[in-house]
């Protein structure tokens, strides 16, 4: 189902970014202003134990299903990653599941955001009334993914270039939140952006 932008009585964001440009830090600041649905939580979820996605993903043979029950996440990223073919078959299911999520949740959310890791990679921009992007330096992201998240160098370089450049990635959003220095510099720049989009004079009472 395409959205359009300019929903009327939802005004939805869409936060995005590459990699390692710290995306979850600014979907907890802004949280503290607006709710806020991360959709890797909510496709964690559809691939637990007796999940939607779990069941139907079980269609396909190449699918890694963990002891409990539960999708091998790790694993079947991997698989998704090293083969289109797959990658397709499983977000052919998981999309569709995410965005109806997404949809049922800000139904009585006038004002929210939504953390969305492949935004542009999936073609979704269309469905929020403005982007966010959360960006930093390449080099920056590379180490952010070796000291936090276990990459190695050249792991974390060939998961970045799946991706698209955090440069075109900036240059089509709405608003580029510059995550090179602290956490309050961060959330200046988010209540920077609420004050630009008409927001934090509704949600700061």
């Amino acid at each position: 189902m395409e959205m359009e932008r300019n929903r009327g009585k939802h005004h939805v964001i869409g936060l995005t970014g590459s990699m390692g440009a710290g995306k979850s830090a600014a979907a907890k600041i802004l949280a503290g202003y607006i709710p806020v649905l991360d959709l890797d939580a909510v496709n964690a979820g559809l691939l637990e134990a007796g999940g939607e996605g779990s069941r139907l993903l079980g269609t396909y043979a190449w699918v890694p299903f963990s002891e409990n029950g539960a999708v091998d996440r790790s694993e079947m990223a991997a698989r998704m990653f090293a083969d289109p073919v797959k990658r397709k078959q499983a977000e052919g299911i998981l999309h569709p599941l995410l965005w109806n999520a997404m949809e049922d949740w800000i139904q009585d959310k006038p004002v929210c955001a939504v953390e969305v890791p492949l935004l542009f990679e999936t073609g979704s921009a269309d469905r929020f009334d403005s982007i966010w992007c959360v960006t930093c330096r390449e080099s920056t992201a590379i180490d952010r993914l070796i000291r936090w998240r276990e990459f190695t160098e050249a792991g974390a370089r060939e998961r970045l270039q799946y991706q698209f450049p955090a440069e075109k990635k900036a240059r089509a959003s709405d608003v580029v939140l510059h995550n090179e220095g602290t956490l309050d510099a961060l959330r200046e720049q988010i209540e920077v952006a609420l004050h630009q989009e008409g927001i934090y004079e509704c949600v700061i009472h």
